[in-house]
């Protein structure tokens, strides 16, 4: 008897070989697998295993977001939809694939507050990546429309019988993007400014709104909140706690504690007279073969202005914010803007108005347009 008990336990595996055999197969399995998916009390992110798309459940409102596949653009100047692809890893909050040639990808879901962060580190090969393309489309409907940051910001909706696309990148105050479907909110966000929006309008077969993301350069990530019910004000309130979180947010409040005349403006009139412009040659506004030029005001006339509204119309509070000022006209010769304009009046004619309009217990001001695609 004891002899077969020895010749048992010399004809079994190794425990280490067991426990290998159990991985080969677990692994095995999880690649064969069409659909994965992670979830948590509020969120469900599901990925298709065959064409890469991905679908963001809203545990508390019902509705999902359908993210799509990324698209790449590579070195050589193809683009494509980028090839199967292979899982890495899976644990209870994350999955990680690898799509050869484009990337590693990784789907991660964060708790507090529920959000998915979707990434990728690049091989060589991309140019750019569009995590997001053509995606979380929303239809016609009172509850359904896009948020963009342009300027101000502006409503986007699935209306109108002509097709158009529209990209937000130098116009776009804020590195977010909210969409409200059914009444259901999602706010998107990213750190990096190599990241443009677009977004496309159909109107077969029915109308349709999507977005996407082009991704460049160090541009590798984006983040999905959904937020319940809601609509472009929950979307607000929680990108601030996102601005507050990454140290951006200052609030009016704060800002007038450390400089108390920033609290000057509230209530001023805003006058911006558009003092001198050059026009192009051949364009909607000129339509002759060589340059023109349009005066409107000198500098002196510009602090005359200033004196007549403070003295005639009793306007007392108002900032003056001079457009056309610089070398040039309006518009003109950036980024090289000094010395001021001598068509009116120059440096001296410029510093001239400044102290005659601050005279007044006016604010003075100098328009001009910075930017950096660094």
């Amino acid at each position: 008897m004891a002899r077969m008990n020895v010749r048992s336990t010399m004809d079994s595996p190794p425990a280490f070989l067991r426990a290998f055999a159990v991985l080969v197969l677990a692994t095995s399995a999880l690649a064969q697998q069409t659909t994965v998916s992670l979830e948590n009390r509020a969120l469900r992110t599901e990925l298709d295993c065959s064409s890469g798309a991905i679908t963001l459940h809203d545990r508390q409102t019902g509705v999902s977001w359908e993210l799509g596949c990324p698209v790449a653009t590579l070195k050589s100047g193809s683009t494509a939809t980028p090839p199967s692809l292979r899982l890495t890893h899976r644990d209870k909050s994350t999955l990680r694939y690898r799509r050869e040639g484009i990337g590693e990808f990784s789907l991660k879901l964060l708790p507090n507050p529920p959000r998915l962060e979707y990434s990728v580190v690049p091989e060589q090969e991309a140019k750019e990546l569009r995590l997001l393309s053509k995606t979380l489309p929303v239809g016609p409907g009172g509850n359904s429309y896009y948020a963009a940051p342009h300027r101000m910001g502006i409503q986007l909706r699935a209306e109108g019988d002509k097709p158009y696309s529209r990209h937000f990148r130098d116009s776009r105050s804020m590195a977010m993007f909210g969409a409200v479907k059914e009444g259901s909110a999602l706010l998107v966000t990213w750190t990096d400014p190599c990241t443009e929006v677009q977004v496309d309008y159909s109107v077969q077969p029915a109308p349709q709104l999507r977005m996407g993301l082009a991704m460049r350069e160090r541009a590798q990530s984006v983040c999905l909140q959904p937020l319940g019910r809601g609509g472009y004000v929950e979307i607000a309130k929680a990108y601030r706690a996102v601005s507050r979180e990454r140290g951006l947010l200052k609030t009016l409040a704060e800002k007038m504690r450390e400089n108390p005349r920033v609290a000057e403006p509230f209530g001023a009139a805003d006058f911006k007279p558009f003092a001198y412009m050059r026009l192009a040659p051949n364009t909607p506004w000129h339509r002759q073969d060589t340059w023109g030029a349009q005066l409107n005001f000198t500098f002196e006339e510009c602090a005359d202005l200033a004196e007549h509204l403070n003295r005639d119309l009793s306007i007392d509070r108002a900032m003056l914010v001079l457009n056309g000022w610089i070398n040039g006209g309006y518009d003109n010769r950036h980024p090289d803007i000094l010395p001021a304009a001598p068509e009116i009046g120059g440096n001296d004619g410029l510093a001239a108005c400044s102290r005659r309009v601050k005279a007044l217990g006016w604010l003075f001001g100098l328009h001009d347009n910075y930017q950096s695609r660094a």
